[in-house]
């Protein structure tokens, strides 16, 4: 049934499959970028229909840093090379027209100012269709501006756009029947939550009424999404949470209309696909980060190769982390996400190359250099490929890294990397090495304790590579990343922990949604944590912090941070490349990203 043909309005779609919008931060200052229409070339040759992402329909409603914008008739020349693109792939082509601004609330604004809004959503939809789109999505979902007005927690208003139900939906319905009278013959889509997913907000019993009150107004489809920027996980949902969070939500909304239903967020794998859409759960599969991480994946489907389907994991870390922070959308998995033509080169002179190191920046170096036609040849000193990955995987909620290392494994297969496990390299062997250059990828170490001890204290990654301590109480000394997942660990595995961070706060750089949600389940774990505590020694059994206070502990664990392997730094030669962590700590996202980019230069 995924493969046969839809339809949404006047818009016949040639499979069921959507492809969401995300917003990418790759528009220049607002405007279609070269980077954007590659982006959404490399996306929109298999997929029936492609909704660009959110673009602001005023100056006021802009929310990112380089998002996209279809507020003024100067976008229109770029948007319409965008959409004949998406045309040009066999897709159709609708955008999402969205305003937001956190810094006000409903009650904010003049009955005037509203009306202002609705023309500025309607002048944005005619825009669209100058441009060549078949369909507008309105936004109005995610705590986004109108998403505001239809929660009862957020909109506080007192006349015809607030109070009751049919109040609060007001200026999303003036908006739909507005654009629907003024912009004829383009199709409309509507977005809107499931449930806001806070107390006293918009829950799926208004959720269904809104539904069929937009059918009734003329929408022509509805997309199910929930969620709003403070349970933002339940429409970008990560590794903790289970697949398909909120698809009784499109259940119970395509059961209460006779429209069209695209279902969103986390929808398993391709066998899920065709089961919602056969069941009855919704009509087209939308998906977003999938086509970011694989943007082969519909492909793949349809030409009957799913389990070569690198599907997302669902970390949030380049992607929806790095559009947060302004930046442009990345991918751990994919780092050419929005560099589609920079990686798309063939090497003039092909050679001959070693990797030294297995972890994600020596197998993602030697990737895509033999993806650009080099020889390449990965040496690493284990028996498995990974690196730190392979314990990155073992925490609770984690199992999802894991596929990285499998779908860079069969990469490297495909591309012809020879690859040597057990073979670890020395200083006099690389001065033998007839490569023409070598790429260090040694990775980084664990910081060790600079403190008295009694006790030679476990590591952090060597308790998820799965020596475990034996005693019961478990001390913890260092509060990042590492230290939170293996205090997890250790307390579903029955431990008493205690975490002690020196900083005053715990999990700084943790992306907030995915801390958020780690902090919960340690709470419900019982496991204690300590901020502001500088541990000065550790002695029969008890660390001693902050000159005086103690933490009774049978064992220590250590995970203060890493420090890049130096080994290679003794016998530095022209010919060689430091990457990853061996060159500079950070994450796996960076390290891979670092692998790739090392293809651009050789």
């Amino acid at each position: 049934m995924i493969l046969n043909e839809g339809k949404i309005g006047n818009v016949r779609l040639k499979n069921r499959f959507v492809m969401l919008p995300t917003v990418t931060n790759l528009s220049n200052d607002g405007f279609v970028s070269e980077k954007e229409i590659g982006y959404y070339d490399r996306r929109s040759k298999d997929v029936a229909l492609v909704i660009v992402e959110a673009s602001y329909v005023n100056k006021f409603g802009k929310f990112f840093k380089n998002q996209l914008g279809i507020d003024d008739d100067d976008k229109i020349e770029g948007l319409k090379k965008l959409a004949d693109v998406i045309h040009v792939n066999g897709a159709k082509a609708a955008v999402q027209i969205a305003m937001h601004n956190p810094k006000y609330k409903p009650s904010d604004f003049s009955v005037e100012d509203i009306k202002g809004f609705v023309k500025d959503f309607v002048n944005a939809a005619k825009r669209a269709k100058e441009a060549g789109f078949d369909a507008v999505e309105l936004h109005f979902a995610h705590g986004w501006f109108v998403n505001q007005f239809l929660s009862p927690n957020v909109n506080t208003r007192n006349d015809e756009y607030g109070g009751n139900f049919y109040g609060r939906a007001r200026f999303a319905l003036e908006i739909l029947k507005s654009v629907k009278s003024e912009v004829p013959n383009i199709a409309v889509i509507c977005r809107i939550n499931g449930s806001d997913y806070t107390d006293g907000g918009f829950d799926i019993e208004e959720s269904v009424k809104l539904s069929r009150l937009l059918e009734e107004h003329g929408t022509d489809a509805i997309n199910v999404s929930s969620g709003v920027g403070s349970t933002s996980e339940y429409h970008i949902s990560p590794m903790g949470i289970d697949d398909k969070p909120i698809i009784d939500y499109a259940k119970k909304i395509r059961d209460s209309v006779s429209i069209p239903v695209i279902a969103a967020d986390k929808l398993g794998d391709a066998d899920d696909w065709e089961a919602i859409v056969r069941d009855g759960y919704a009509d087209f599969i939308g998906i977003a980060r999938g086509l970011i991480g694989d943007p082969d994946c519909v492909s793949k489907y349809i030409n009957g190769k799913a389990d070569e389907i690198k599907y997302c994991i669902h970390c949030n870390q380049a992607c929806i982390a790095y559009i947060q922070k302004g930046l442009p959308v990345s991918c751990m998995m994919n780092p050419t996400v929005g560099r589609e033509k920079e990686f798309d080169v063939t090497a003039e002179n092909k050679l001959n190359v070693a990797v030294i190191g297995g972890g994600p920046a020596g197998m993602s170096a030697a990737l895509y250099l033999a993806k650009k036609g080099h020889n390449v040849e990965l040496f690493e000193k284990s028996d498995a490929l990974g690196g730190q990955l392979k314990v990155a995987k073992v925490p609770p909620h984690k199992s999802e890294i894991g596929k990285v290392v499998d779908y860079l494994e069969a990469d490297l297969k495909k591309y012809g990397v020879k690859v040597n496990l057990n073979r670890e390299v020395t200083c006099d062997e690389l001065k033998n090495m007839n490569y023409d250059k070598v790429i260090i990828a040694t990775g980084s170490i664990p910081k060790e304790l600079t403190i008295k001890t009694d006790v030679v204290p476990y590591k952090g990654i060597d308790v998820l590579s799965g020596k475990m301590p034996k005693g019961m109480k478990i001390a913890v000394i260092g509060g990042g990343l590492t230290g939170l997942e293996t205090a997890e660990y250790l307390a579903t595995m029955g431990k008493t922990v205690t975490v002690l961070e020196e900083l005053d706060e715990v999990g700084k750089d943790i992306y907030l949604m995915n801390k958020k949600l780690l902090m919960e389940r340690l709470r419900n774990l019982g496991v204690r944590i300590i901020t502001n505590a500088k541990v000065d020694v550790i002695n029969n059994g008890k660390i001693v912090y902050n000159n005086g206070k103690e933490v009774e502990a049978d064992d220590v664990v250590i995970a203060i941070g890493n420090t890049p392997d130096e080994i290679f730094k003794k016998c530095i030669s022209d010919n060689m490349i430091f990457i990853g962590d061996c060159k500079e700590v950070a994450t796996a996202v960076e390290a891979i990203r670092d692998g790739a980019e090392v293809s651009l230069t050789i």
